[in-house]
């Protein structure tokens, strides 16, 4: 073995020996997310598709979306790191998905992303940015079943926000889009009493109820190849392994663990807690339901990263 690998090997053994934390997002502080209702692009390219964007929703009937300033925030972050490390597509070489991007950044909408990169070997593009950002829409508009991914994203009913990033050196310009669709007024992460534990606080937008939220676990990401990266197409938010239900509620979930640790306060409020026993990328997913009759929908996205292990035999 090489001493860079010995060390690595050394490295690697002294966080599985370590306890449980949470290494994203930085709770250090509280973590809050508000409804954005204002806001508009700062810059032309993202303007003109932001418009875009609601045009082709209002032909088919829809709602526009509203500017998200902290998802835009993100967008141009990973585009900028894109071109720096080469990679197009939905992963980065940190190996993160791009709900756990989002929600790590402190934006907890449910989030579906489109993303699209244009490369030309002659080390210029031959088209300004803006005109790529708007073919890439239109040629996402042009999807057919069951290839229609980017088409879906844009015309998703339940989708409240976007925000755009792009950026642009030589010959390559990337492009992400950041969907978002938020059922909450207002919903804060912070930590709980224990050192892998979280808190979780909100209030359902008027006229809505939180009716459960399910959890999921994965492995914790590791770091992938550029190969890797720009052959993964595609991705889905993991499978639930648990619902939490309101307290004192006969329901149960159907096919998967069910708890009641669900506290609805006054009016819209709602609040829980969890305590994590393992290592790995956690993603809460929080359902809300108009008040009547209709399905809940998924409308907030909490991931959060446990490394260590937990204490104990």
């Amino acid at each position: 073995m090489s001493c860079a690998a010995a060390l690595a090997a050394c490295a690697a053994a002294r966080r599985d020996s370590a306890p449980l934390s949470i290494t994203l997002p930085d709770l250090s502080a509280a973590l809050e997310d508000r409804f954005p209702r204002g806001g508009a692009p700062a810059d032309p390219v993202s303007g003109a598709l932001f418009s875009r964007i609601n045009r082709d929703r209002a032909a088919h009937g829809l709602a526009p979306v509203l500017w998200d300033e902290a998802a835009a925030a993100l967008a141009r972050r990973t585009t900028r790191r894109q071109i720096a490390e080469r990679t197009n597509g939905h992963f980065l070489l940190d190996g993160l998905p791009p709900y756990a991007r989002l929600s790590g950044g402190g934006d907890f909408g449910m989030g579906r992303e489109n993303a699209a990169a244009f490369m030309s070997e002659a080390g210029r593009l031959h088209e300004p940015a803006e005109a790529l950002a708007l073919r890439a829409q239109a040629e996402m508009m042009k999807e057919t079943p069951p290839k229609d991914s980017h088409r879906r994203t844009i015309l998703d009913p339940e989708a409240t926000h976007v925000g755009i990033g792009w950026a642009e050196q030589g010959g390559e310009l990337r492009l992400a889009a950041e969907f978002t669709a938020r059922g909450y007024e207002r919903l804060r992460v912070r930590r709980g009493g224990r050192a892998a534990s979280i808190e979780v606080d909100g209030e359902a937008r008027p006229g809505a109820l939180l009716r459960y939220a399910t959890v999921a676990r994965e492995a914790v990401p590791t770091p992938i190849s550029r190969r890797e990266a720009n052959g993964r197409e595609s991705y889905s938010y993991p499978a639930p392994r648990l619902m939490i239900l309101p307290e004192g509620s006969r329901e149960r979930g159907v096919g998967i663990r069910t708890v009641h640790r669900l506290s609805l306060g006054p009016g819209a409020a709602f609040f829980f807690s969890y305590d994590f026993d393992a290592p790995g990328l956690w993603t809460f997913v929080l359902y809300f339901q108009r008040r009547g009759p209709g399905t809940p929908e998924a409308g907030a996205s909490i991931s959060v990263r446990v490394t260590g292990r937990r204490a104990g035999p």
